[in-house]
């Protein structure tokens, strides 16, 4: 893997494992931008506007780049762990850029302005929680653009006295700059250096003359080596291996006829240069006239980058000694793996192994591409991850049968030493956000009322709720319940206190559709959950009456806590891990029951009611994706609506030997069903 902070020459590359930033949060429907617009940090509280990820950790659980906010881009770090995202600030003036970070993700790299408005090379610990000026060379300038593996090598570009651009390394151990020179021209930067930090890549200019060259510079050396061209003028150092003793790039490339070289036409090749040979090997192209190579694995023997076809097209090539360059979809073919419709245009990193690439696609989305496992588009893919993200919720909603089947405890009133049995049901439509569903429930009770003061029910009841998860999949949430009450009276006053509480065990079945290398494919699970909660609502019944209208202010306050268990995706070929979650729910209700006979045996039935929901956003999301070139994530939790209105409007009647009652209902927004009916049927004996 190279740690290079990113090529200079036009395309931004994002690093291996950048598929990661897929998983930053809430980014769903917001991210259909180019590879250059990966993340929206909006809701973040940084910024809205776009971003660039430039380098993530090896563990893929830090990642660092930058976003616009305003005029300006200020540089961020991501930690997955935490789902935080850090704005680290600048060097005293007004924007900063984050070019590389370290394998373990707590040392940053890259460029800012001071206070004086001259831009300079910082380093970023997350031990200090801020930027150091690395200085410069005796000039004005520098930038950073890359870190070593342990975080205490730094390279880049900065000015001399005279104003000359020269390379620069930075050691902790000496917390100052090492002017490397250049290839005898005015104008050098360092674009990448080795897991140790003692072998520095990157271009240079020639002394005198306007062409650029790919260098080499090693510390037991201490030189800087021309490494050439392929017969053209210009060639530029993108990547290193992790020992350093091979770089890729690019190069102008020549064509020799019968040894003579020919004119250079501007088309430039990927290279490949060893130590041990000493000269640039040409990688060829898939059929066009250009390429370029970004990216190189460990070991140094595949190489990874983006080559026009004959057709002209450009496409994401994986290079190997034995194989040659084979474009990303032939490698997935080759290995047994369906591709339909999918165009890579360029690889940007491959792994230690040499078995994942990413980079990007023909529609400007970010890609990870997997041996024997397949292809995703990772915009694409992330928005089905979201779309099981907020499963938890689905069992959550499903509690609120308090509010549903339990939501008019003075219809069930009783007389001294009577009792009853019901059966009760709602079925309805939670349409309030995209992860909306359809829910239904049936139960039945038994209640008895021993003392004037007093009356106990007890329901065993059954939710059912379904959600389209997109592309043919679907989340069903089933749970059992058991929902024991207490009436009470309070003593000389109209007033009525009834505690309820709830307990349900249940189970989530997940189906998340996406499609791989442009096959549809389903990835399931199947979490246990449960859900515990307690409700205290107050009545004053009967507080106003209006001729035959009688009215019935009450208020209540609901808490509940559903717990989701962890579970692994099985029947795909990128698995994930989800974490276990918890989702809390504390919401208060005020409102007005409005009852009216309108015979001896029909009541009409009315409700307002206000709700206010304290908890502003959901549970943070977390988990793993399995296999090579995946690493941990953390979805943001989505804001929550915390106020709503619901209206409901029913009929109460005797029939047969029972009492009918049923109503419709409405709400405005909130995690509350939309619309949902509600009937039972009570005997009373």
């Amino acid at each position: 893997m190279s740690f290079s902070g990113g090529a200079q020459s036009g395309l931004k590359v994002m690093p291996f494992a950048t598929v990661i930033c897929l998983f930053l949060v809430a980014l769903a429907t917001s991210q259909q931008a180019a590879a250059t617009d990966l993340i929206d940090l909006a809701d973040q509280g940084i910024g809205a506007g776009s971003s660039v990820v430039s380098g993530v950790n090896t563990d893929g659980n830090v990642v660092v780049g930058f976003v616009r906010r305003g005029a300006y881009y200020r540089a961020f770090r991501w930690n997955a762990s935490s789902g935080t995202i850090d704005d680290i600030g600048t060097l005293g003036g007004v924007f900063s850029l984050a070019n590389g970070v370290n394998a373990a993700g707590d040392v940053v790299v890259g460029e800012s302005d001071t206070s004086a408005g001259v831009t300079r090379a910082f380093r970023w610990t997350a031990a200090d929680q801020k930027m150091t000026d690395l200085g410069t060379l005796g000039g004005s300038l520098s930038a950073a653009y890359a870190v070593n593996a342990a975080g205490d090598v730094v390279v880049g570009g900065a000015n001399t006295s005279s104003e000359e651009r020269h390379v620069f390394r930075w050691t902790a151990a000496d917390q100052k700059m090492t002017d490397l020179g250049t290839l005898g021209g005015t104008e050098a930067n360092a674009f990448a250096v080795n897991k140790v930090g003692d072998v520095v890549v990157g271009t240079s200019n020639l002394s005198g003359d306007a062409a650029y060259r790919a260098f080499r510079w090693t510390l037991a050396s201490g030189t800087m080596d021309d490494l050439g061209t392929l017969g053209g003028s210009n060639s530029e150092g993108i990547a290193v291996n992790a020992a350093g003793d091979v770089v890729v790039g690019y190069a102008d490339y020549v064509e020799s006829i019968n040894g003579v070289p020919g004119v250079n036409n501007g088309f430039r090749h990927a290279f490949l240069w060893t130590e041990g040979s000493g000269k640039m090997q040409d990688l060829g192209t898939l059929g066009g006239n250009n390429s370029t190579a970004r990216g190189i694995n460990d070991i140094g023997d595949v190489v990874v980058g983006e080559s026009e076809i004959s057709s002209g097209a450009v496409r994401a090539f994986r290079w190997t000694e034995g194989g040659g360059m084979q474009t990303i979809e032939d490698w997935l073919i080759a290995n047994g793996v369906k591709v339909v419709h999918f165009n890579t245009r360029v690889a940007t990193d491959v792994n230690a192994a040499g078995d994942v690439v990413v980079g990007q696609l023909d529609n400007g989305h970010a890609f990870i591409a997997r041996a024997t496992s397949g292809l995703i588009d990772v915009p694409e893919f992330n928005a089905g991850l979201q779309s099981v993200a907020n499963s938890a919720l689905l069992g959550a909603r499903d509690a609120d049968v308090l509010h549903g089947a339990h939501g008019s405890p003075m219809r069930s009133l009783l007389p001294v030493g009577r009792a009853n049995i019901w059966t009760a049901g709602d079925v309805g439509r939670q349409e309030h956000d995209a992860y909306s569903s359809k829910q239904g429930l049936a139960e039945v009770g038994y209640g008895y009322r021993p003392t004037q003061a007093m009356q106990f029910n007890i329901a065993l009841g059954r939710t059912y709720s379904s959600a389209n998860t997109g592309f043919g999949g679907d989340t069903t949430a089933r749970s059992t319940y058991l929902l024991p009450e207490m009436i009470l009276w309070v003593p000389n006053s109209t007033m009525l206190a009834t505690v309820s509480a709830y307990y349900g065990q249940g189970d989530l079945r997940i189906d998340r559709a996406y499609r791989n290398a442009g096959v549809l494919t389903h990835a399931y699970g199947n979490p246990d959950t449960e859900t515990a909660g307690i409700r205290l609502r107050l009545d004053w019944k009967d507080l106003i009456s209006v001729g035959k209208t009688s009215l019935t202010p009450y208020t209540s306050l609901t808490y509940m806590k559903t717990r989701m268990d962890g579970y692994t995706e099985q029947g795909n070929g990128f698995p994930v891990l989800w974490n276990k979650r918890t989702e809390n729910a504390t919401t208060a209700h005020i409102g007005m029951d409005v009852v009216r006979p309108i015979s001896n045996t029909v009541t009409v039935l009315g409700r307002l009611e206000a709700a206010h929901r304290f908890e502003s956003q959901a549970t943070t999301v977390s988990g793993v994706l399995l296999g090579a070139g995946g690493g941990s994530f953390a979805f943001r939790g989505h804001d929550l609506k915390r106020n709503w209105l619901r209206a409901g409007l029913g009929l109460e009647a005797k029939v047969g030997g029972g009492i009918a009652n049923v109503m419709l209902n409405a709400s405005t927004e909130g995690e509350m069903s939309t619309y949902w009916l509600a009937a039972s049927y009570r005997w009373v004996f």
